[in-house]
């Protein structure tokens, strides 16, 4: 039960006992008006000393009233003060969620941002090494032929040193030749033009004129009216003069006095022993 049922309560037996010593003083005036008046003198007095004690508790009650009241004004006055605070607080709150929230965003999309700028690094890395793994293919097969090449200028130097010992001794050779043929009032080519070099060849081909291919020619020093012999194995076949010559090719002819068997292709030709 509250304060103020409390205090309603009390009055109620106040007035409950007012009224009943009004009921009682009447119920006596039909008897004795004296001794009704004494007993109600009493009961008067009984009533009013009641009436101050439920008046002194009234006042009681009251002062707590005004006790819990003031109570419940500053409890009620903190927690305004704790619910202003807490939305101000709440307030902050939000303002940091929003400012959070931004930020989140900007991060986000920057992030995003990196993502996609780190998939362009990754290809334009990924092109950079297919580029330089091409530039150090082509370098190393620059390399590889830089040194081929090299080792085939060391080789040709080599030769042309060799050449050059050739040569030298060749033309001090031909001096000495020359010399020689000099004093003995001789041309280079007088002696010697209708001597075939010392060669060897093979029949390439074989047609119905008496005429024949084979594999040698003018750069091995074949000249028109040659002679050269024809074998098959460690058989004699014939003999052939030249009547036609190209760098690596010479079509000679058959001659039939000399011919002791069929010449074919892949017969092998010499300088005549002679």
């Amino acid at each position: 039960m509250t304060l103020v049922g409390k205090i309603f309560t009390m009055l109620i037996l106040v007035l409950s006992i007012v009224f009943m010593a009004f009921s009682m003083m009447v119920f006596a005036t039909h008897k004795n008006w004296k001794d009704s008046a004494g007993k109600l003198q009493s009961k008067l007095q009984a009533a009013t000393s009641a009436n101050n004690e439920a008046k002194a508790e009234l006042q009681r009650l009251q002062n707590d009233l005004a006790r819990e009241q003031a109570a419940r004004k500053a409890s009620l006055a903190a927690l305004q003060v704790r619910a202003t605070r807490a939305e101000e607080t709440l307030t902050a709150k939000q303002n940091e969620l929003a400012t959070l929230a931004g930020a989140h965003s900007k991060a986000t999309a920057a992030a995003e941002e990196a993502q996609r700028r780190l998939a362009t690094l990754e290809d334009e890395t990924k092109k950079l090494r297919d580029d330089l793994r091409g530039e150090q293919k082509k370098r190393d097969q620059m390399f590889s032929t830089v040194v081929n090449l090299t080792e085939k200028l060391n080789q040709a130097e080599s030769l042309r040193q060799n050449l050059e010992e050739v040569n030298g001794q060749a033309v001090k050779q031909m001096s000495q030749m020359k010399m020689v043929l000099d004093r003995n009032g001789l041309a280079p080519d007088s002696l010697v033009a209708h001597i075939p070099p010392k060669v060897e060849g093979v029949v390439i081909d074989v047609n119905d004129k008496d005429l024949l291919e084979i594999s040698i020619g003018a750069d091995d020093g074949l000249k028109v009216g040659h002679s050269l012999d024809v074998y098959h194995g460690n058989t004699y076949l014939g003999r052939i003069v030249i009547r036609k010559t190209s760098p690596d090719r010479a079509v000679g002819q058959i001659q039939k006095e000399m011919q002791r068997g069929q010449i074919k292709r892949g017969d092998r030709v010499t300088t005549r022993f002679s």
